[in-house]
């Protein structure tokens, strides 16, 4: 009787003991590596395509790409996935559709064409669940005839007005009469080529697409042209904006009492002959400034840069008279002969130098301001009025414009009434002040 109550102790304190050993157990098994391997951080990779590509007689029902893991229904840079992906030719809309690690693509309408030579492009943006975004584009072609079509449409697009290249501009050619559009991207410096597109009359445009819609919107830079394609064509695109207002003037800068600037808000024509006589400046009293000359920003420029070379040309001369003087006034000791310097590393073999410019396009920009030189110096803080008579735009519409401006107060800048100190000025004497009472 006396041993039972030893005996459920002893137990109770082994029961106590293994429980503190289980626990232990369980904490130093936290300890460890946790599962599941090193963290993923490579973008969707793509295993297989079908119909393969370069494939001809293809009869597919979609096109289904399969990647190596799952995929976001969301593209890293947002909107939808279907945004990622551009089927060329196509005739409305093209459905994307996800299917986790696959995607199908299928025209929503007609299916897919007979005859007919597809590109699929896969832009960049295509992400994983863990955000991984593949940064490439990548391009599918098959045909669902023979042979794939062997012409193409080939150009460059140009911001006209600015006078520089457009990359990654959006370029549509559209079959007449039945709207079959093919369509491609400009790569990084507006060159853009459309393959496999059968001869025939296209529409060929190009656009600016701001938004990434593919639609070309109301106030977007663009150019289009209709094109006949036997072969190949090659067409240089001058895109601006398209507008049903001619031109008038946005702003009168006065550059001195002399000269204004006045700027346009919409270019003008290039084949229009504007000229002095198309405007006309007036004070508040009506009275008539005369204009003594004319000049378009083009021509203005150039009139300024050739003063500037002209400038340097004698400023050098100048400087050479002077420190010949400055020799002859001070002979010196010869010189000891200059040491001999190491020359310097040469570029190592197969790296060659980029001197390549910037396309450029082959017509000069169209004009945005003119610069008048007026027959008598303006007025200080005075109000005038400035009229430009039927201005043409690109399109040809022709419009007349006014602006009033003032000018400034005639106050004479600060720096001119300082007397030259010392530093600027080494061989001037110094300058004397009255002491100031204390």
């Amino acid at each position: 009787m006396v041993g039972t109550p030893r005996t459920a102790v002893g137990q109770g304190e082994d029961a106590v003991r293994r429980l503190i050993v289980l626990l232990a157990v369980v904490g130093c098994a936290q300890l460890g590596a946790p599962p599941g391997g090193p963290e993923d951080r490579n973008a969707p990779r793509l295993l297989r395509i079908s119909p393969d590509t370069n494939a001809v007689n293809a009869r597919p029902r979609n096109v289904e790409l399969r990647f190596d893991e799952v995929l976001n229904e969301r593209p890293s840079r947002g909107g939808e996935l279907s945004n990622l992906f551009l089927v060329s030719p196509r005739r409305g809309r093209t459905e994307v559709r996800w299917r986790r690690s696959r995607i199908e693509i299928r025209p929503r309408r007609g299916g897919w064409l007979p005859n007919t030579t597809y590109t699929i492009t896969q832009l960049a943006g295509v992400a994983d669940l863990r955000g991984n975004a593949d940064s490439l584009e990548h391009r599918y072609i098959f045909s669902t005839g023979a042979a794939p079509a062997p012409s193409f449409i080939a150009g460059q697009v140009f911001d006209w007005v600015a006078g520089r290249h457009v990359p990654k501009a959006y370029v549509e050619a559209i079959r007449l009469p039945d709207s079959l559009t093919y369509s491609e991207y400009a790569d990084s410096l507006g060159r853009f080529v459309i393959r496999h597109v059968p001869p025939g009359r296209y529409h060929l445009v190009a656009v600016v697409d701001a938004n990434n819609n593919r639609v070309l919107d109301r106030r977007e830079v663009y150019d289009s042209a209709t094109i006949a394609l036997t072969d190949s064509v090659r067409r240089e695109m001058l895109a601006f904006v398209h507008d049903s207002i001619g031109p008038g003037i946005s702003q009168v800068e006065p550059r001195d009492s002399v000269t204004l600037r006045v700027t346009f808000d919409r270019p003008l024509h290039r084949g229009d002959s504007v000229s002095a006589a198309r405007f006309s400046v007036k004070a508040a009293d009506s009275s008539v400034v005369p204009i003594a000359r004319f000049m378009l920003g083009r021509a203005f420029e150039q009139a300024e840069a050739d003063s500037a070379r002209a400038r340097a040309v004698r400023d050098s001369i100048e400087r050479a008279r002077v420190a010949d003087s400055i020799r002859q006034a001070n002979p010196q000791p010869p010189a000891a002969p200059p040491r001999a310097v190491a020359p310097p590393p040469r570029r190592p073999p197969g790296t060659p130098r980029d001197t390549t410019p910037p396309p450029r396009p082959s017509l000069p920009p169209p004009e945005t301001y003119a610069v008048l030189r007026l027959g008598q110096p303006l007025a200080p803080a005075a109000s005038y009025r400035v009229r430009a008579d039927s201005l043409r735009s690109l399109l040809g519409i022709a419009r007349s414009s006014e602006r009033v401006f003032t000018t400034s107060r005639g106050r004479v800048a600060p720096d001119s009434l300082r007397p030259p100190s010392d530093s600027t000025n080494p061989a001037a004497p110094p300058v004397r002040r009255p002491p100031r009472d204390r």
